[in-house]
C-alpha cells in the first residue's frame, strides 16, 4: 500500500511539473522599469514595462502617455477610482553594470532625495532585482500573465508580494521600504512622482523627470524638471524677494524685466543661484523702485 501511494504521489508531481514549467512567462532583466500599485487590504499589481531606457536622455519638456500595462487589471483590484491607490516606478541596473544606477519615484514634498552610498545602494538595488525575479517563478505566484502578477501580501503566497519583499518580510513602513530609503517612494493617486536617477556616490542625484497618475488609470512622463512657481514678492528696503517653489536637487535663478513683451530668453539673469530643497525658496533683486517683473529659471 504504501508503495501504491508513493507511485501516486510522483506520478502526480510529474503532471504539475511540466504546467508550472510552461508558465514561465515573465521575463525581467536588469534595467527594467517595474510600475507597481498596492493599497493596504488588497493584492499588489506588478508590471514590468521593458527598459527604463525608453524614459532616458529625452530633452526637458518632452511628454508621453506610459503604455504597456493592463488598466483593466489593475481597476479590477481597486475598482474604477484609483484615488489613494499608491504607484511606485523603480529599476535597477545590476551591481555587475559599468554605470550602475537605481531608478525610483519619490513623492512631493521631498527634501531628501540626495546621496544613497555604499552598502545602503547595493541593498536598494538587491532589493528591486527580488521584486522583478519573483514573477519568474509562477508557483510562487500563480495569477501572473506575460508582464503582469497579482499577490495579496496576506496570503500564502505572501513572500513574493511587493510589500513583503520591500520590508523583509515585516510589512512595516512599506512607503519606504522599512526605513531603507529616507524618503517616501510611492504617490497616492492622483498626484506627481519625481523620477530619480540614483548611483553609488556623492550627489545630489539626478531628476529624471516626472511622472504624473490620475485617479481613471492615466499614467504620463514628462522628461526635465518641473517649471517653478513664483509664490510672492516682499519688499525690503530697496531688496525684493521672490519666493518660489523647488523641487529637490534642481538649480534655479532669477531673470527679471522692466518691460513686458519680446521673448522671456532675452531676460537679464540675477548673480547668483539656489539649489532646490523641496521647500519655498527665495532669490533677492536690488531695485531701486522702478516696477519688475520676474521669472525664475529651472535646471
Amino acid at each position: 500500500m504504501k508503495k501504491f501511494i508513493l507511485i501516486i504521489l510522483l506520478a502526480a508531481l510529474a503532471v504539475l511539473a511540466t504546467p508550472l514549467a510552461e508558465a514561465q512567462s515573465w521575463t525581467y532583466n536588469d534595467g527594467d522599469l517595474l510600475l507597481i500599485f498596492r493599497k493596504s487590504g488588497f493584492s499588489d499589481v506588478e508590471f514590468d514595462l521593458g527598459s527604463v531606457t525608453n524614459y532616458l536622455g529625452k530633452t526637458n519638456g518632452y511628454a508621453t502617455t506610459v503604455t504597456g500595462w493592463d488598466l483593466s487589471l489593475v481597476t479590477g483590484q481597486f475598482g474604477s477610482n484609483l484615488k489613494n491607490v499608491d504607484v511606485i516606478l523603480l529599476a535597477t541596473s545590476g551591481q555587475t553594470a559599468a554605470n550602475q544606477t537605481i531608478w525610483l519615484t519619490s513623492a512631493e514634498p521631498n527634501t531628501t532625495a540626495y546621496n544613497i552610498v555604499g552598502q545602503e545602494w547595493s541593498s536598494l538595488s538587491s532589493v528591486i532585482t527580488a521584486v522583478g525575479n519573483k514573477p519568474v517563478y509562477p508557483y510562487l505566484v500563480p495569477d501572473s500573465e506575460a508582464n503582469a502578477y497579482v499577490i495579496d501580501p496576506g496570503g500564502i503566497y505572501a513572500a513574493a508580494s511587493y510589500d513583503s519583499i520591500v520590508t523583509g518580510g515585516h510589512f512595516n513602513n512599506i512607503a519606504q521600504w522599512a526605513g531603507s530609503v529616507p524618503f517616501t517612494v510611492q504617490l497616492a493617486i492622483p498626484g506627481l512622482l519625481d523620477f530619480w536617477a540614483i548611483q553609488p556616490g556623492t550627489g545630489p542625484d539626478h531628476l529624471i523627470g516626472t511622472f504624473t497618475a490620475t485617479t481613471n488609470g492615466v499614467l504620463t512622463f514628462v522628461a526635465g524638471p518641473r517649471a517653478s512657481s513664483v509664490l510672492g514678492v516682499t519688499r525690503a528696503g530697496n531688496i525684493n524677494t521672490v519666493q518660489f517653489t523647488t523641487t529637490v536637487g534642481n538649480t534655479y535663478s532669477l531673470a527679471y524685466t522692466n518691460q513686458l513683451g519680446g521673448s522671456v530668453t532675452n531676460w537679464p539673469v540675477v548673480g547668483g543661484t539656489q539649489t532646490g530643497d523641496g521647500r519655498t525658496d527665495s532669490l533677492t533683486r536690488t531695485n531701486a523702485g522702478n516696477v519688475e517683473f520676474y521669472r525664475i529659471i529651472t535646471q
